[in-house]
C-alpha cells in the first residue's frame, strides 16, 4: 500500500496493440518506466466476457513495462494496476492513460494503490464487501483524506471465470464495501467506484484518485453522480469544480485540459428514460452494455468536448438504480506535459 503525487498524460490508440506513443514516451524519458503507477485503457472489442481483446491488450501493456524495467511481466501485474476495458461504441475514442509520480506540494491529485487477497469462498459476497471498505479505509488513511477528497476508486476484484454470475455479484459486492468507506454505512451504491471484474487469481487491487496534501498541484480529480443517461447538468457542475464552464460545451481550451474521464452506467431496467421507452434492453443484435457505453460516452464527451471517455457498463451499485457516475480529471495549472 502506498499514495503518491501523480500526473496523467492521455495518448490515442489506433488498435488494441498500438502502443507507438506509450514506447516513445518511454524512450524520450518524458516519463521513467519506474514512475509508473497505474495505466488504464479503453480499446476495441465488445467489453463482455469473450472479448479477449483485453486480457491482449493488458498483456501487451505488461510486456513493455516489463521489459524496461527488467523484470517480467507477472511482477508488474502484482505491482501495477492496469485497467483495460473494451468496447468503443459510437464516439467513444480508444485510447491509454499513463498515471506517472508527479511533483508534491501542498495540495493536488494524488494516488494511492493497495493490493489484498480475497479467497474465492469470500468472492461475490458480504465478507467481500467488508474486506473492500476495510481495503478502502485504509487506503485513505494511509493518504490521509476524508471520503470528500476521494474523486474515483477503481478496483479490479477477482471473480470465477467459469461462474457466469459470479462477475456481477462481485462488482456488486465491491462497490458496496466502497460505498460503506466513502458515502457511509448505509449507502445502496457508491458515487464513485469503478469495479472490474478480473479473472487471474485471488488479489484485489485499488487504485485512488483523490485531491490531498502533497499531491501534484497542476492537477485535480472531481466526480458526479449520474441519474441517467441524459444528466448533463450533473457533468457541467463536477468540470465547474475545476472552473471550467461546459455551456453546453467546454471551449477548446478547457476541453485539451480534461485529461481523463471515466464513467460507469447501465440502461434503465424498466424500459424508460424519463417517461418515454428505450430499446438497448430488447436488441438482440447488440448487447445493452454497448448500447450504454455509447449512450453514456457520447453525453459526457458532448460536455467536454472530446471521445476520451473510459465508459463502461456492469454497473451493479455504481451510481443510482438507473443511473451511474463519471469522474474527471483536469490540468488546473498551465505546464508543459504533453496531453
Amino acid at each position: 500500500m502506498f499514495t503518491t503525487a501523480i500526473r496523467p498524460v492521455r495518448l490515442a490508440m489506433r488498435a488494441p496493440d498500438d502502443l507507438g506513443e506509450f514506447a516513445r514516451l518511454l524512450d524520450s524519458g518524458a516519463i521513467r518506466a519506474a514512475d509508473i503507477v497505474g495505466l488504464w485503457c479503453k480499446t476495441r472489442g465488445n467489453g463482455l466476457r469473450n472479448d479477449f481483446t483485453k486480457p491482449w491488450t493488458d498483456l501487451l501493456l505488461r510486456t513493455l513495462l516489463a521489459k524496461r524495467l527488467g523484470t517480467d511481466e507477472q511482477a508488474i501485474a502484482e505491482q501495477v494496476p492496469i485497467l483495460v476495458s473494451g468496447g468503443s461504441e459510437g464516439a467513444v475514442s480508444p485510447h491509454l492513460v499513463v498515471w506517472a509520480k508527479g511533483e508534491a506540494g501542498d495540495h493536488g491529485l494524488l494516488a494511492g494503490v493497495s493490493r489484498i487477497a480475497v479467497p474465492g469462498a469470500d468472492q461475490g459476497t458480504a465478507s467481500h464487501r467488508d474486506a473492500t471498505a476495510q481495503q478502502v479505509g485504509d487506503l485513505m488513511a494511509e493518504a490521509g483524506i476524508g471520503a470528500a477528497d476521494v474523486g474515483l476508486v477503481i478496483v479490479r476484484a477477482p471473480s470465477r471465470f467459469e461462474d457466469p454470475g459470479a462477475d456481477a455479484a462481485v462488482r456488486l459486492q465491491a462497490a458496496l464495501g466502497v460505498a460503506r468507506a466513502i458515502d457511509g454505512p448505509g449507502a445502496t451504491f457508491a458515487s464513485r467506484a469503478f469495479v472490474v471484474a478480473r479473472h487471474d487469481g485471488p488479489g484485489q487491487q485499488i487504485f485512488m484518485l483523490a485531491n490531498g496534501r502533497g499531491g501534484d498541484a497542476a492537477f485535480a480529480v472531481s466526480h458526479a453522480v449520474l441519474a441517467d443517461p441524459f444528466d448533463s447538468p450533473s457533468v457541467a457542475a463536477a468540470l465547474a469544480k475545476f472552473g471550467f464552464v461546459a455551456a453546453p460545451q467546454l471551449p477548446l481550451p478547457h476541453s485539451q485540459r480534461l485529461v481523463a474521464a471515466i464513467s460507469k452506467g447501465d440502461a434503465p431496467a424498466d424500459g424508460n428514460i424519463r417517461g418515454l421507452p428505450h430499446a438497448m434492453n430488447l436488441d438482440n443484435d447488440v448487447a445493452m452494455h454497448r448500447h450504454a457505453r455509447a449512450a453514456y460516452g457520447a453525453m459526457i464527451g458532448s460536455a467536454i468536448g472530446h471521445g476520451a471517455v473510459l465508459v463502461s457498463g456492469g454497473a451493479e451499485a455504481q451510481g443510482p438504480i438507473d443511473g451511474g457516475f463519471a469522474s474527471f480529471v483536469a490540468r488546473v495549472q498551465e505546464e508543459r506535459i504533453p496531453v
